[in-house]
């Protein structure tokens, strides 16, 4: 094949990960996170190089992205850690065939894991063309769209399975888990988790799969954004290409969906300077 892809991890839709108490460095079952993030992302790069790719670049997409354990990953692997990056969550994709997406969850109005988009404390809704209720899947697709870099694959919380079939009917969908509420998930026996995984990675990185994806590029570059208080609204208005729509919703309009996606990132990223 001699391609190169590119899989973006997340966690809050990763199989037997739907507490609180496991996301960041400071919570007492992080550990046992890190390690169903590093197995879960080798079982996909190792079907990818078995697809006959020349390479894979695998970015590290959860909190401040230092969770997948450099030790443990594939040694094929290029690793992008850390945070902030240009471009957070799609950083190293630009150049690569196609992405795919792992442990991905949806946005707080989808009942999903743990939902969110981009950043709990601070953005409560994201409106972009075609979604009331943006979930990250999207907002990386479209910026992947931009970039002529196709989704292929979407793996994470069953919730998000309607959101992809509508804006990537070509991409394989994969549930690792599916909602007991909030802050409970119900995943299948591990067995069955990593056959399907494997089985879906390998259909989505065929020649044939690949001829049928198409980027996804947005009709309208802008993004709507609806945060949590009104002074972080008062932050984003700090920033060119920022129009205050009311007490506590902007709109960011550059003429480019990825510059628009920088400037959430530095709002988001600014405004956590007046949390406590």
């Amino acid at each position: 094949m001699g391609a190169r892809f590119f899989v973006s991890v997340d966690a809050e839709g990763m199989p037997y990960s739907p507490s609180r108490v496991m996301m960041m460095p400071r919570d007492p079952l992080y550990g046992e996170l890190r390690r169903i993030m590093t197995r879960v992302t080798n079982i996909v790069v190792e079907e990818i190089f078995a697809s006959g790719a020349e390479g894979v670049v695998v970015a590290d997409s959860h909190g401040s992205m230092v969770n997948i354990d450099p030790f443990e990953i594939d040694e094929r692997v290029e690793l992008v850690r850390g945070f902030p990056r240009p471009l957070a969550m799609v950083y190293g994709a630009r150049g690569c065939a196609a992405a795919l997406f792992i442990g991905y969850h949806g946005s707080p109005q989808s009942g999903g894991v743990l939902g969110h988009t981009y950043a709990g404390r601070i953005v409560q809704r994201v409106r972009v063309h075609g979604s009331e209720a943006a979930t990250e899947y999207l907002l990386n697709a479209y910026a992947l769209g931009e970039m002529g870099v196709p989704v292929v694959l979407v793996a994470g919380d069953s919730v998000l399975e309607g959101e992809v079939r509508r804006h990537t009917p070509w991409a394989v969908f994969v549930p690792l888990k599916k909602p007991a509420s909030s802050l409970a998930d119900v995943t299948p026996p591990w067995q069955r988790v990593e056959k399907s995984l494997r089985s879906a990675v390998r259909e989505a990185v065929a020649a044939s799969s690949l001829e049928r994806a198409e980027p996804l590029k947005p009709v309208e570059p802008w993004i709507e954004v609806e945060l949590k208080r009104p002074w972080h609204a008062d932050v984003a208005e700090l920033f060119p290409c920022v129009e205050r729509l009311d007490g506590v919703t902007v709109r960011l309009s550059c003429s480019s969906f990825v510059d628009n996606y920088k400037l959430l990132e530095g709002i988001v990223i600014a405004s956590y300077s007046l949390e406590r």
